[in-house]
């Protein structure tokens, strides 16, 4: 196996383990008044956009992989 692929598994899991851990400190954030919290929402919004940079991260690396083996 190539080291591309390798560079961006580790890539796509360092990404999913920081979206996971901002995603807990955006459950322990406090709630707001009338039950909306602009903080909460800023944490989980970078965890979504961290999540989803780590999927696209390990569909690239398969996808990278594959062509490998392909060709």
């Amino acid at each position: 196996m190539k080291l591309k692929p390798l560079i961006f598994l580790a890539v796509a899991t360092g990404l999913y383990f920081v979206g996971r851990s901002l995603e807990a400190q955006g459950d322990a954030a406090p709630f707001g008044a009338n039950g909306v919290s602009p903080e909460r929402a800023k944490y989980h919004i970078a965890a979504l956009v961290l999540t989803l940079g780590a999927l696209a991260s390990f569909v690239f690396a398969g996808w990278t992989i594959f062509r490998g083996r392909r060709g």
